[in-house]
């Protein structure tokens, strides 16, 4: 196929998963796709993986983000860094989504999609591993967003997107860039701005390969209640 897409995978202490990753996404996937690895700082072991990847592989870029720390930082220093209109966010430790990165795009593509997201609560998704408070708090409170403020997506806050570069542009990001807080945040404004939005069922095993999360369940059960009750107040406001 001629038509590629930008993958982004933000990294951090991912050694083992970035390998299987990559390779995995290589070895599957029959679009044409540029892989950009970034990272916080030089210190991260994922870094040693990426060399070799980009040893075997003529698709991958390695980035540093100087933006600042955390999640989003990565990625907005990965899109900036990406020649293609069509991006891919993913956690590098999520192997299992790779199956429905086609669907997906084909979606995009045929349809005319700006946003899919990835979604472990419709019919053929699902989430396993994790923290089993984190997983029922996730599936209530996506189940709840949904039916209330009508946003046309059943797992809001997954980190697992794929959408045109101009939505990412487009949203002016407030949430806190140390985490994945900005999936729930990007997934009501795309809508706000009306976008067209769908979704793609996924199965989500929770950090199945090692690494180093940044999921802290207090402090990030916070911030997604922040953005809980804003997208709920604004999409009322919006209907």
């Amino acid at each position: 196929m001629s038509e590629k897409i930008s993958i982004i995978l933000p990294v951090y202490n991912e050694k083992e998963s970035l390998l299987i990753m990559v390779r995995l996404l290589n070895s599957s996937l029959k679009i044409n796709s540029e892989i950009i690895i970034v990272h916080d700082n030089q210190t991260d072991n994922s870094i040693e993986s990426a060399k070799i990847l980009q040893k075997e592989f003529n698709n991958v870029q390695i980035i540093h983000n100087k933006i600042g720390p955390g999640v989003r930082n990565a990625i907005e220093t990965g899109i900036s860094n990406s020649s293609n209109e069509i991006i891919l966010i993913t956690a590098v430790d999520e192997i299992f989504p790779i199956i429905s990165i086609e669907k997906m795009y084909e979606k995009i593509k045929l349809e005319n999609y700006d946003l899919i997201s990835g979604t472990r609560y419709s019919k053929g998704g699902a989430r396993l591993g994790g923290s089993l408070i984190g997983s029922i708090l996730s599936r209530t409170a996506n189940k709840i967003f949904n039916f209330v403020s009508k946003v046309p997506l059943t797992d809001c806050t997954t980190g697992i997107k794929m959408m045109k570069k101009k939505v990412w542009s487009d949203i002016d990001f407030q949430s806190n860039p140390i985490g994945w807080a900005f999936a729930f945040e990007i997934s009501i404004k795309s809508y706000l701005k009306g976008y067209k939005l769908s979704e793609y069922p996924i199965k989500s095993v929770d950090r199945l390969f090692g690494g180093s999360s940044t999921f802290k369940l207090g402090s990030w059960t916070k911030e997604y209640l922040k953005w809980f009750f804003w997208g709920i107040k604004m999409t009322n406001k919006f209907k």
